[in-house]
């Protein structure tokens, strides 16, 4: 508990449990914003493209927020399948239930509020189960990672789709406070620094069989892109922890804006998916 009490303080997802309607529809704009980047669908067909999902099966969707990852793992599952998306926040299952409708999905998903540490599910009842970049936020995700295996069947699959934190990567003329920034955001927008490191050898310790890890790395290039407003979000957050000064703040962002302004910005993370197999015996 040492380390989830000195990271994570500035996380925008560490207790969504208490968002209200108007944060559950602004975290979930920034979620849409993401998932419509052309590197980011290519990485979603990708990973689940590894991950088995097919036509028939009932897979779970562990942290879904706005149901992105629900909403493009019911499309493989049909015709007969089910997917199935859990969050902790009540607004936010609301909001997902809204985007799957107005998405013609309603039949085919199932949204649940819940603690992914305590899932409300049966044992065995997934052929899958998936993470996408949710556990980096989670206080003792290992118990999170249990439940997932718990509830997924014999031969079932279990993967984990999660962001390297310490290397975001935000092209900027000042190379040594873009250090700085990067490692401030790291360390206090994220509850686990390293869980996604380690994943590979969590889920081989929990059991799984044929664990295996493929690396994806999402870029973008425009003002107000996903990557840009985290760039911005990771500058104004280590101004707030004291780890930069208001003078550094403002220089920094000045020569963002001049990147923009010439075309040359560029901002994303290293993603890693780690997946295995539940063994049958």
């Amino acid at each position: 508990m040492a380390e989830t009490m000195q990271f994570g303080r500035l996380s925008q997802w560490r207790d969504s449990a208490d968002f209200n309607e108007e944060t559950a529809r602004q975290r979930a704009k920034q979620l849409e914003l993401r998932a419509r980047a052309e590197d980011e669908t290519a990485t979603r067909e990708e990973y689940l493209q590894l991950l088995g999902v097919r036509p028939g099966e009932r897979v779970l969707d562990l942290g879904c927020g706005s149901g992105v990852v629900t909403r493009a793992m019911a499309k493989r599952v049909a015709p007969g399948g089910c997917a199935v998306g859990i969050d902790a926040s009540p607004a936010l299952v609301a909001v997902a239930r809204e985007y799957a409708d107005a998405a013609g999905l309603g039949g085919s998903v199932e949204f649940h509020e819940g603690d992914c540490r305590r899932l409300p599910f049966p044992d065995a009842s997934f052929d899958a189960a998936i993470a996408a970049t949710v556990l980096a936020h989670v206080p003792e995700a290992e118990r999170a990672l249990a439940e997932m295996v718990r509830v997924t069947r014999l031969g079932g699959r279990v993967g984990v789709f999660d962001f390297d934190g310490d290397a975001f990567i935000i092209a900027h003329p000042d190379r040594v406070l873009t250090r700085r920034i990067v490692a401030s955001y790291s360390d206090h927008a994220t509850v686990n620094v390293g869980l996604t490191r380690r994943m590979p050898g969590l889920l081989a310790a929990l059991g799984l069989v044929e664990v295996r890890v493929r690396g994806f790395m999402p870029l973008e290039r425009e003002r107000g892109s996903f990557y840009a407003g985290l760039a911005e979000r990771a500058a104004a957050g280590a101004a707030k922890m004291g780890d930069i000064t208001s003078d550094e703040l403002a220089s920094w962002t000045a020569a963002l804006e001049a990147e923009y302004a010439a075309g040359s910005f560029l901002g994303g993370r290293p993603h890693i998916f780690a997946w295995g197999t539940r063994p049958r015996s």
